[in-house]
């Protein structure tokens, strides 16, 4: 399990920005400052669905120099193309389809029936943890307070 301060494990997975399908690599992205990794249960659940447009509506992702934000679900490219598209998202969503990266930050869950537990995390451009949060139940309402945490976090790294 990754925890804050803990150097997050590099990645590379396939992605769609709701158009392209590409290879993204954790790392080609800490090199140009913070990254927020969003893992999300599945595309089109309301709890996730609410999850991700909210994060993305957010000015801090959209007009932030050197802050990249990345959605990780187990869904496929295909479908997380179709998601992006319809929800509008501006940002890429990445296939975990065999729970690889999950395992490695410590959100799969074999006892859940997407097997990932919804969690934020941010990373700095050394790639060390600065922001961890865990849901505690993956069907809660999404609070809004963690978005606010998770801003401070950011905040925190730029004073």
């Amino acid at each position: 399990m990754v925890h804050v301060g803990d150097v997050a494990p590099d990645f590379t997975l396939r992605g769609t920005d709701g158009q392209m399908l590409s290879q993204y690599t954790l790392s080609d992205y800490t090199d140009d400052g913070c990254v927020v990794l969003s893992f999300y249960m599945n595309d089109f659940s309301p709890v996730c669905s609410k999850q991700m447009c909210d994060l993305d509506d957010i000015d801090l992702f959209q007009f932030e120099e050197g802050v990249s934000m990345f959605g990780i679900s187990p869904d496929y490219v295909y479908s997380h193309r179709e998601f992006s598209r319809q929800k509008g998202l501006t940002f890429p969503l990445l296939a975990d389809s065999k729970f690889e990266v999950s395992k490695q930050y410590g959100v799969y869950d074999p006892d859940l029936e997407s097997g990932v537990r919804r969690a934020l995390f941010l990373v700095d451009g050394d790639r060390r943890v600065r922001f961890r949060w865990l849901a505690s139940d993956n069907w809660a309402a999404w609070d809004h307070g963690t978005t606010e945490a998770l801003k401070d976090a950011l905040d925190q790294l730029r004073a």
